[in-house]
């Protein structure tokens, strides 16, 4: 068995590399070719913005550009595009209140999928790639759905070693009483082991943080550290209960904003973004 001092001081390590190495990644100054920028921007292919920048119908910093490969300092630099001023994503990244009833793949046959409530033009940005949902809930889960561009982005958070904390609203059929509450929050805490479930098998579960509302009957909120297949609905159904309603509300500290309703979006500002890359805990497990 491993010494626990031992233990703590590799996961110390590994929270400093990773926190250093998440720094790294969003100061890195972004140059890029003028013609990449606009076509990403939405101001149409090489070719027409080849001809759109020989034009002189483009400015950098409010001085005419005619050399299309350009390199523009993209965090900086002020680009117009006949007189109207461009907003240039260098990613982009968004936050949906999944309703009820939605899919997280692109195509399904049988209900609407998120993509369907999502305008085309939230899919340009700088990098050029699509803007692509961070995980996924089930069609019966509502709530906080997060799509990015920034593929960095979507690992970090994703990667089953961030441990990256998400909090859920959940409805019980049954009221548990106090002392079953208790038992509740204390076999969550210490990781529960829950039974197989069609795409995965049997597991001991991390340890999961359980708040009961005083103020409603058989509602509790739910912070995992982990993203299995129905987990929570396994969790649950390990204690002797059945979730009935089940709603993402935060993810690694990102609430979902209250002013959405229920198949609304909008884009996160810098300040939010910089919440999402916050390191998970590292002492979840040794």
């Amino acid at each position: 068995m491993l010494n626990p001092c031992f233990c703590a001081a590799i996961l110390q390590t590994r929270t400093r590399f990773s926190a250093i190495l998440v720094s790294y990644m969003k100061r890195q100054k972004q140059f890029e070719r003028l013609d990449k920028i606009l076509a990403n921007s939405g101001c149409g292919t090489r070719k027409a913005v080849f001809r759109l920048v020989r034009s002189g119908a483009v400015c950098v910093d409010g001085a005419v550009v005619t050399q299309p490969q350009m390199h523009v300092d993209v965090d900086s630099s002020a680009i117009s595009v006949n007189g109207t001023p461009l907003s240039v994503h260098v990613q982009r990244t968004v936050m949906l209140n999944k309703p009820a009833g939605t899919v997280c793949s692109r195509k399904d046959g049988s209900h609407p999928t998120v993509y369907d409530l999502l305008p085309p033009e939230l899919g340009h940005s700088l990098s050029g790639a699509a803007l692509d949902s961070v995980g996924r809930l089930d069609v019966d889960t509502e709530g906080l759905l997060l799509f990015t561009t920034d593929g960095d982005l979507n690992h970090f958070l994703t990667a089953p070693k961030r441990h990256v904390p998400k909090t859920y609203e959940v409805h019980l059929r049954e009221n548990p009483l106090p002392q079953e509450r208790d038992r509740y929050k204390s076999q969550l805490s210490m990781g529960l082991h829950i039974a197989g479930d069609g795409h995965d098998g049997a597991v001991d579960c991390l340890p999961a943080m359980l708040e009961w509302n005083e103020a409603q009957e058989a509602v509790c909120r739910l912070t995992v550290y982990e993203g299995r297949f129905h987990e929570i609905k396994r969790m649950f159904r390990a204690l002797g209960n059945e979730v009935v309603y089940l709603k993402r509300l935060s993810v690694n500290g990102l609430s979902l904003d209250p002013s959405l309703a229920p198949g609304e979006f909008r884009e996160l500002s810098a300040e939010e973004v910089e919440l999402l890359w916050k390191p998970g805990p590292a002492c979840i497990q040794c």
